[in-house]
């Protein structure tokens, strides 16, 4: 296709809630969702070897079961913006501005890997709730 060479049509639509297809799992409402680059497919984030090719998608909208279905049968609704709550062991002040990584669909840490696998950035940590839970902003860590 050749350079636009007037106005166009982008088709613009509102970003704040995407709908993904999803891989043969359940996700939560208010979990962390993936996307494996290994097949495209949202999922509950998580730990591990294969993390290298995930990418952050946002936070779960809803609850969707697909875990009786085929990959891509069902989609889920991920919120791509805003701030939200979730479990850190040993939250300070000191933490504010730092960035995030997912352990699991609602635990988060401040490490980068975990042993010589990498942790998939979520987002950056904006308040601290208690001693054990943070509020991390996504927009900047959503795909």
């Amino acid at each position: 296709m050749a350079a636009s060479t007037g106005p166009r049509e982008a088709q613009r639509k509102p970003g704040q809630i995407v709908a993904y297809k999803m891989g043969a799992v359940r996700i939560n409402k208010g979990t962390l969702v993936v996307a494996y680059n290994a097949d495209g497919y949202a999922y509950p984030a998580r730990a591990g070897a294969a993390v290298t090719a995930d990418n952050f998608l946002g936070v779960a909208y809803e609850t969707i079961d697909n875990s009786g279905g085929p990959a891509g049968a069902q989609s889920i609704r991920v919120q791509k913006t805003g701030t939200y709550v979730f479990a850190l062991s040993s939250a300070s002040q000191n933490l504010v501005g730092d960035a995030i990584y997912a352990l699991d669909d609602q635990t988060l840490t401040t490490n980068a890997t975990n042993g010589s696998n990498p942790n998939t950035l979520v987002g950056y940590v904006v308040g601290v709730e208690d001693a054990n839970d943070v509020r991390i902003r996504i927009d900047v860590a959503v795909r």
